[in-house]
């Protein structure tokens, strides 16, 4: 016999080629590695296929099953039904496994000692109570197996290891068949007995004498090569520069790693950048696609109690779209909607989408609310109220394949695959009909379920690198073979008892491995299989963890290799330390040789000489423009002026007209933030950046500040509609304070249909409060002395803005609304700005503050031209603004302002209309108004530098106007 275990196998085979040749595998991919290794390497072979077991045995034991009526179940399915029998003993008082502890981890553990037991040949009428470590233990194992084997047979089911009974003994003369398997270590008692009966004496078994390390001493079939890596995208990036630099195709190649799943992904990520073709053994997570990612965002959004940021996630990295429903609107349109919603999270909630869709507006807001509204009773429809027990994963998968296919369009094989996957996992799930679950466990199984199926797995093929697993590489006959992550972590196995069948139970039932045998038998399986490497073999490992910061310790395997490398059986850490040599960085060692993987190599190695990197900055403006007019602002910044890197624009290159300009138009608003602070106006409404209007959810209020005040402002504009409706000969106005809580609590309903409240106490908290603040409303407008004339009075002329002439002769166009406009005497009026807020910075000295508080001075002008204008009132004057606070937090203050300085508002308005046009948009000095800015992140600390600058000589000029408005107290 040879040495090499496959030339073993091609002389078996090649000395009786017309006899029939069965080659025992574990895996279909096993199989045709080996015979494209054989065929390549040693030549064709005549009368060879390769079986598993359970194909073997199912294909023999059909026509029995047929005849039976029996039906065979996977292991998937025998899963659940573990799980119902166990769900169904917590049911009856069962006290060892009490319902909240069958978790999907508890399932599979039982689950699995079932299949061992089983596959021991062992049944519940043979199992011994006085074996296990506690007798309640053993009668609940005893039990549950008594249960699973008399529900296979009154349903008419078989699993795989019930095919034994079935399996017709071996017909020696009717065929000749040959038999070939490598370990029968790896069968349990029964598996090894269907063999026998279908095998006969024709069973052939092929043992492997070679080991890793130990076979890369073979030199003429062998060469080593080692490294190692600060990291394993470093680890990884090294690898790939040694394949491409090689004259091999990418189809000589395969990459195995001792940590699959962090390691594929990394190789995944790398290769698409880097346009490799790749193949994954175990296929790469289902999150690699976009249905996979839609699922698991649906599942975690019926996890998390239908918080709409789940979806609004999805939509912004378009996972899901709801425009199947229709082409109106956009995706930006729908996430817009959405995020003004303030739906925040609760079924109930919802229904806000709805109420929106009845107001009568118009426009793209409105449809996307609309269609929004019908996708989301779309989805509730399929899901059962969170109140309702009627969860079960066969529900939720339903729900949850309903959605892919309504809101996702698979763009790839792979998103299609995802789909498939899950409805033939629904169809396994048919047979055996799990029980109704918590809605919790039952999300968990189905989650478990979605992140367990795998994409782009398939064995090696031609043109594309392969990536394997330290459980099922090296087999693919490649004459590159990288072996990574060979870290002492990664390489040991931790010896750890089954927590169900302990070792000192399993010593006295036949058949069960103990766990230290389970151990060596996975460590001598992979050592055999990796014993046959040939050609080019290079050992790597992450020696740094740069996360962590912390050295790695190597596997005991790469000191080994390393002394049959060099030849030195006393080699230990520290000698492995001088034969790798220094570590490997993300870039290349020599970025001056051939080793440069991409343009982050040679972009890095540009600037590398003799272990230095040089400073290169000059190649960086060069090909990065923005980058040199950055350090141009930072310069000119530091200099101590103030520059047009901090407000101060020249109006030569740009220029904002709002004086006598009949084509732009301000509000009130907007004249206060410049006063405020140019630079947050130049901000907002000269560039027109917004910050992210998102309506967030507090689950500890029913109704934000906005929509409180909004319901309070309801509440007065109906009642004192009313009320001057029903006062008209009246000399005063004639109050109801009955009427007023009619309204009150008709407008608390119309919201809370609008936005359901997070809880029953929340809502009945804040109702107590609103009827507060409409008791102190009611005090004080039996105070007034005036008749409200006018409700929401809209400042425009014909649907345009209204053009307001200040006494200077200055005119500006504006719009607005006023809350409120009463008459206090003949031609004589009042207007009114309702506050919900608190009247601190309302200053009884403070006419103007600083500019920041225009609205009762221009609103004054404005109302006063408006009903001379439009013949309301031809000798109108407005002599009085206030400022009304008629709740709780405003303690029923009115701070008042006697409108007698028309000549000081124009003069001011003046100074701030020239400020603009000058140019002039620096930060505030006010720090303290940096603090509740949307822009804060973009000014960062520029308040303080522009306080710094403020009083410096070369801009007292161009301050000029911007100063003068500091004087209007």
């Amino acid at each position: 016999m040879n040495q090499n275990w496959f030339a073993d196998l091609y002389e078996i085979c090649n000395n009786d080629p017309f006899r029939r040749k069965i080659l025992l595998v574990d895996h279909y991919d096993q199989g045709e590695q080996w015979l494209n290794r054989i065929t390549k390497d040693y030549g064709p072979l005549l009368g060879v296929e390769t079986e598993t077991l359970r194909s073997l045995v199912v294909k023999r034991t059909k026509p029995e099953l047929v005849k039976r009526g029996l039906h065979l179940v996977n292991s998937k399915q025998t899963f659940w039904v573990v799980q119902n029998l166990m769900v169904d003993m917590a049911a009856r008082q069962d006290k060892y496994i009490p319902a909240e502890m069958i978790t999907p981890g508890i399932v599979q553990s039982f689950h699995h000692a079932i299949e061992e037991l089983r596959g021991a040949g062992i049944c519940a009428s043979e199992l011994s109570i006085s074996i296990f470590e506690h007798e309640q233990k053993g009668l609940y194992i005893t039990e549950l197996l008594a249960l699973y084997e008399q529900w296979l047979e009154h349903n008419h089911f078989i699993d795989f290891v019930g095919l034994f009974e079935h399996i017709p003994e071996a017909d020696t003369t009717a065929n000749n068949h040959l038999f070939i398997h490598r370990d029968l270590e790896r069968f349990s008692s029964v598996e090894k007995e269907m063999l026998r009966r279908i095998a006969g004496d024709r069973l052939l078994v092929l043992p492997q004498t070679g080991t890793f390390p130990s076979s890369l001493q073979n030199s003429d079939q062998v060469a080593v090569q080692l490294y190692h890596a600060t990291g394993i995208l470093a680890e990884i990036r090294e690898a790939f520069r040694r394949i491409c630099n090689t004259d091999s195709s990418f189809d000589q190649a395969e990459i195995v790693v001792s940590n699959y799943e962090a390691y594929s992904s990394t190789i995944y990520t790398l290769s698409q950048a880097l346009d490799i073709p790749c193949t994954f053994s175990q296929g790469l997570p289902v999150t690699y696609t976009k249905v996979g990612k839609a699922a698991l965002v649906y599942l975690e959004w019926l996890e998390c109690n239908y918080d709409v940021e789940c979806l609004l996630k999805a939509l912004r990295h378009d996972y899901i779209s709801f425009h199947p429903i229709g082409d109106s609107v956009d995706q930006a349109d729908l996430i817009f909607a959405l995020e003004q919603s303030g739906i925040g999270w609760g079924r109930q909630r919802y229904s806000m989408l709805e109420a929106a869709g009845n107001v009568e507006l118009k426009g793209k807001h409105y449809e996307a609310t609309r269609l929004l509204d019908l996708a989301f009773k779309g989805l509730f429809q399929k899901v059962p109220d969170s109140r309702q027990d009627m969860w079960t994963p066969m529900v939720i998968l339903h729900a949850l394949i309903n959605f892919l296919d309504k809101h996702t369009v698979p763009s790839s094989e792979a998103d299609s695959l995802v789909i498939t996957e899950l409805i033939d996992q629904m169809k396994l799930l048919e047979v055996v009909s799990p029980r109704t679950l918590s809605r919790e466990t039952a999300l968990r199984y189905v989650k478990e379920m979605v992140e367990g199926i795998r994409i782009f797995g398939s064995g090696p093929s031609y043109g594309k690198l392969h990536i394997s697993s330290l459980q099922d590489g090296g087999i693919s006959g490649r004459n590159q073979m990288y072996i990574l992550g060979m870290s002492n972590e990664a390489w040991s196995l931790q010896l750890r008892q089954d927590p169900v069948l302990l070792d000192m139970e399993r010593r006295s039932l036949k058949g069960l491995l103990l766990s230290t045998e389970r151990t060596e038998h996975i460590i001598r399986e992979r050592e055999t299989r990796l014993g046959l490497l040939s050609g080019q073999v290079t050992l790597g490992y992450s020696s740094y963890d740069p996360a962590e910061q912390k050295e790695i310790i190597p596997a005991f395997a790469l000191l080994q290799a390393a002394r049959i490398v060099m030849d030195d059986p006393k080699m230990d850490l520290t000698g492995l330390g001088q034969v790798l040599g220094r570590p490997v960085g993300y870039m290349s060692i020599d970025p001056n040789g051939e080793h440069l993987l991409d343009g982050t190599d040679r972009w890095l190695g540009r600037f590398y000489t003799e272990g230095e990197l040089k400073d290169g900055l000059s190649s960086l403006h060069q090909s990065f423009p923005f980058a040199a007019k950055l350090e141009q602002a930072e310069m000119q910044i530091s200099e101590g002026a103030l520059s047009e890197y901090e407000g101060m624009l020249s109006t030569d290159t740009f220029a904002v007209r709002y004086l006598n300009n009949p084509d732009t138009y301000l509000s009130v608003t907007q004249l206060e933030r410049y006063a405020q602070c140019p630079k947050r106006f130049f901000f907002s409404q000269i560039l027109k950046l917004r910050a992210k209007e998102t309506a967030e959810f507090d689950r500890s209020k029913w109704l934000d500040a906005a929509s409180r005040g909004s319901l309070l402002h309801s509440i007065f504009y109906h009642y004192l509609k009313e009320m001057a409706a029903g006062s008209i000969h009246e000399d005063r106005l004639k109050h109801d304070e009955h009427r007023l809580q009619e309204i009150t609590e008709q407008v608390i309903r119309e919201y809370e249909a609008k936005v359901p409240p997070p809880t029953p106490h929340i809502f009945h908290k804040e109702c107590d409060s609103l009827r507060r603040d409409v008791a102190i409303f009611y005090q004080m407008e039996q105070k007034a002395e005036g008749r409200p004339r006018f409700f929401e009075l809209e400042l425009t002329v014909d649907g345009q803005p209204m053009s307001v002439k200040l006494d200077n002769g200055l005119v500006i166009r504006m719009k607005g609304f006023v809350d409120r406009v009463d008459e206090i005497g003949p031609h004589k009026y009042k207007i009114y700005d309702y506050k919900t807020g608190s009247p601190a910075k309302y200053d009884e000295n403070e006419y103007f503050s600083q500019g920041t508080q225009l609205q009762h001075a221009l609103y004054a002008v404005a109302v006063e031209q408006w009903l001379k204008h439009t013949g309301m009132d031809p000798e109108a004057r407005v002599v009085e603004s206030a400022y009304y606070f008629p709740t709780e937090r405003g303690k029923g203050d009115e701070v008042s302002r006697v409108q007698n300085k028309a000549a000081e508002l124009s003069e001011l308005v003046g100074h701030l209309l020239a400020s603009m046009e000058s140019g002039t948009f620096t930060a505030t000095t006010e720090l303290k108004r940096c603090s509740y800015c949307d822009y804060g992140a973009v000014c960062k600390n520029e308040s303080e530098r522009t306080k710094a600058k403020w009083n410096l000589e070369p801009y007292t000029p161009l301050l000029h106007h911007i100063k003068e408005v500091e004087h209007f107290g």
